[in-house]
C-alpha cells in the first residue's frame, strides 16, 4: 500500500504538473487485439523505478516495419525506418497563430489546394513537387480527421536511411481510430514508395 502512495505521490509531483498523464494500462487488451488481426507484435514496458508504462506495436508492412508507441506520458507515435532512394526531407505540423502571422509577412509555404488542409497545416520542404503529390485526398482527410499533431520525414544521406515521425494527439479507447491510423501510415508507405522517395 505504501508502494502504491508514492507511486501517486511520484506521478503528481513530476507527471501530472505537465498536466499530461494519462494511464495507458487501460489500452493494454485493445491493443494486444490490433496486433492479432495485424499479424503484428504488442510488447509493454516500464520506465526505471516501474512508474510509467509504454506500450509498443510493431506491424511489418511490404518490407517496412511500423513502430507504434504510447506512453503514460507521451502522446501515440508512429515512426517508420526506411532505406532511402533520395535526399527528400518534409515537415508538417498544425499551423498556429504565429504562423498565420507569418505568412501574412510573406513565410513561404506549400499549400496542396484542399483549403481545409492547407489552413490548419504549415508544410515544408524543399521539393515542393514531391510534397504537393504525396498528400493524397485520402492522406489529407486522414490527417485532419485524426488530429494528427505533426509528420516529419527526414533522410540521413550518410547512411542512406529515411526516417518518418507522426505524433498524434492523446487518443481515446477507440480502436478503429487506431486501425484507421495504421492504415493512413501504411498510404504515406505507399506513397512514398511511389514517388521513388523510399526503397
Amino acid at each position: 500500500m505504501e508502494n502504491k502512495n508514492n507511486d501517486s505521490l511520484l506521478k503528481q509531483t513530476f507527471v501530472t504538473q505537465t498536466h499530461g498523464y494519462n494511464d495507458v494500462s487501460k489500452k493494454r487488451e485493445m491493443w494486444r487485439q490490433i496486433a492479432v488481426e495485424q499479424n503484428g507484435e504488442f510488447s509493454i514496458s516500464r520506465t526505471s523505478g516501474n512508474v510509467l508504462e509504454i506500450l509498443k506495436l510493431y506491424i511489418l508492412y511490404k518490407g517496412c516495419e511500423i513502430k507504434i508507441t504510447e506512453s503514460d506520458t507521451r502522446p501515440l507515435k508512429v515512426e517508420i525506418e526506411f532505406d532511402s532512394l533520395s535526399d527528400y526531407n518534409m515537415t508538417i505540423g498544425w499551423e498556429g497563430s504565429l504562423d498565420r502571422l507569418l505568412k501574412r509577412l510573406g513565410l513561404k509555404e506549400i499549400e496542396t489546394g484542399n483549403e481545409k488542409f492547407d489552413k490548419n497545416y504549415l508544410i515544408k520542404s524543399k521539393d515542393s513537387g514531391k510534397t504537393i503529390n504525396f498528400f493524397t485526398h485520402q492522406i489529407m482527410a486522414s490527417l485532419l480527421k485524426h488530429n494528427v499533431y505533426s509528420v516529419s520525414y527526414q533522410t540521413n544521406s550518410k547512411n542512406r536511411k529515411g526516417n518518418l515521425l507522426s505524433t498524434i494527439t492523446r487518443t481515446n479507447n477507440d480502436k478503429n481510430a487506431i486501425i484507421e491510423l495504421i492504415e493512413l501510415h501504411k498510404n504515406m508507405i505507399d506513397r512514398l514508395k511511389v514517388l521513388r522517395i523510399v526503397e
